[in-house]
């Protein structure tokens, strides 16, 4: 791993410049669309950032750059991993693959859950892939799912099967049920209802209490503003470059 960079603050924990994306479609002639272009943005410590932009303006694409999913064409990602910082674009898979099993959470709008595997599985197996033994591990799935308000007789079944905001609920779960250092939640509450959106609300503020760093989307103002979020203006690109 390299050293941290000189421009990188010890309370940074993203710190992005100049990054470019451009998806090809190559199944309709290579048509080229632009997405990311020369974007810039720090996270920090302790802070919620708020991706906001009309719909289209490359948020996700930012998000799922951040976790690695997605290779940027130009650019840096630094992420703080531990003692030091690494930069997503140039690490190698097997550092991608270990940032996220400790630093990274990411809530993606979607459940993607292995078939028949019970909930309170699903939701501890973050912890257990951290070594944490199987029966700790659904102990506190478990107090999860109760602050999420999914009733235990569901915790035995397979998410699958669930309602949409269920299945978001247990994303959720999921998502935060390791104090991992760096937060990425993609709509984490736009199937919820008030009340479980006020849960998740009151998770994401316990996370930023211990210090974690949280970016995000959302699908409106209220919950970002009550905390305290700072908002990062996204404009969609209108040209190819």
């Amino acid at each position: 791993m390299k050293k941290n960079p000189s421009m990188i603050d010890d309370a940074d924990m993203i710190f992005v410049r100049g990054i470019e994306k451009t998806f090809t479609l190559h199944n309709q002639g290579g048509i080229e669309i632009p997405v990311l272009r020369a974007v810039s943005v720090t996270a920090r410590r302790g802070e919620c950032l708020v991706l906001r932009g009309p719909s289209g303006v490359g948020k996700s694409t930012l998000l799922r750059a951040l976790y690695g999913n997605y290779r940027i064409q130009a650019g840096a990602i630094w992420v703080r991993h531990g003692d030091h910082v690494v930069d997503i674009v140039g690490a190698s898979p097997r550092q991608v693959i270990e940032i996220r099993r400790r630093t990274i959470g990411y809530v993606s709008q979607f459940l993607r859950a292995v078939p028949r595997v019970p909930a309170i599985d699903v939701v501890a197996e973050p912890l257990i892939a951290l070594g944490e033994r199987a029966a700790h591990a659904r102990d506190k799935a478990a107090a999860v799912l109760r602050r999420m308000n999914i009733p235990e007789r569901l915790w035995l079944l397979a998410p699958a099967t669930f309602s949409g905001g269920q299945q978001q609920r247990i994303n959720v779960a999921r998502g935060l049920i390791v104090d991992y250092p760096i937060l990425l939640l993609d709509e984490p509450t736009a199937s919820l209802d008030a009340d479980n959106r006020d849960v998740v609300g009151a998770l994401i503020g316990d996370a930023l209490r211990r210090g974690a760093c949280v970016v995000g989307t959302f699908h409106d103002d209220a919950l970002p503003q009550a905390l305290g979020a700072k908002f990062f203006e996204m404009a969609a690109l209108t040209s190819a470059p």
